[in-house]
């Protein structure tokens, strides 16, 4: 229900060993609060795990790479009940010096984040689909971390944009199917965060936030229900009015490096 305050009691989150991944698991980590944590570096989750469980909550961490499909489902068919998943992981590059990206490097964005959010979002669709209807009118919610740059097709970072327009795309055309079957989707789309992807970023970031602020405004937004959740707003419509712009005009700005 739009606007109705929705709890989330059991959460799993990926790539949750850094940026905003870090930034809300410990948004989450309260006492009553379970959280199942994945990512890839293992002093790094340890690290996001302590931390969360100082602040009361109840953990479990689990290593695995999102591109891993039978990792995923096997982590996802172990949890239990579900109340959120929060599918997060995801890595960013561009043609550095060079004029295109290699076919290494686009396999490799496609596959963590598109194949990596599917590898965890079905077998969550899957899991929710089994568990009744909570207090919050749904089954379970599904939140995929899309960006800006999906709405706006980026000569800097093209793989990045085109990986995160396929997102963007998906969770618009599902939300009303999955909704006859009571599990909710949000789509969120962030623009800049101060995280260690974008430390790398050898351009402005205009609406640069820190990770925890744009953690509470995801917080914030999936306990309202909310199916999208974009800002700074102000620069997605900026994004939608730069696409129409040609892209030739793009090639003065630096790329992001490969």
């Amino acid at each position: 229900m739009p606007n109705a305050q929705h709890s989330y009691a059991c959460i799993a989150i990926t790539g949750a060993s850094s940026g905003l991944g870090r930034a809300l698991a410990i948004a989450y980590a309260h006492p009553g609060v379970t959280l199942h944590l994945s990512a890839r570096n293992a002093a790094r989750l340890a690290e996001v795990t302590a931390t969360c469980r100082s602040l009361g909550a109840a953990v479990t961490e689990a290593l695995g790479d999102v591109a891993g499909p039978h990792v995923m489902a096997s982590w996802i068919g172990s949890l239990g009940k579900l109340d959120l998943v929060i599918a997060n992981a995801g890595i960013s590059a561009g043609p550095g010096t060079a004029s295109t990206e290699s076919p290494e490097q686009i396999e490799t964005i496609f596959s963590t984040n598109v194949a990596g959010v599917f590898n965890t979002v079905l077998p969550a669709i899957a899991a929710m689909a089994k568990q009744p209807i909570g207090p919050n009118g749904d089954r379970g919610r599904i939140a995929i971390i899309g960006s800006i740059a999906g709405l706006i097709a980026l000569p800097n970072s093209p793989a990045y944009s085109a990986a995160k327009a396929a997102l963007d795309v998906w969770v618009r055309a599902t939300t009303p199917n999955l909704a006859r079957e009571a599990i909710a989707l949000t789509l969120v789309r962030p623009g800049f965060i101060r995280t260690p992807m974008t430390a790398r970023n050898p351009y402005s970031m205009p609406g640069l936030m820190d990770a925890d602020q744009a953690a509470a405004i995801i917080r914030a937004g999936l306990a309202n229900g909310r199916s999208r959740i974009t800002f700074p707003y102000w620069f997605s419509l900026a994004a939608r009015l730069g696409d129409l712009l040609p892209k030739s005009l793009f090639g003065r700005f630096p790329k992001k490096p490969a």
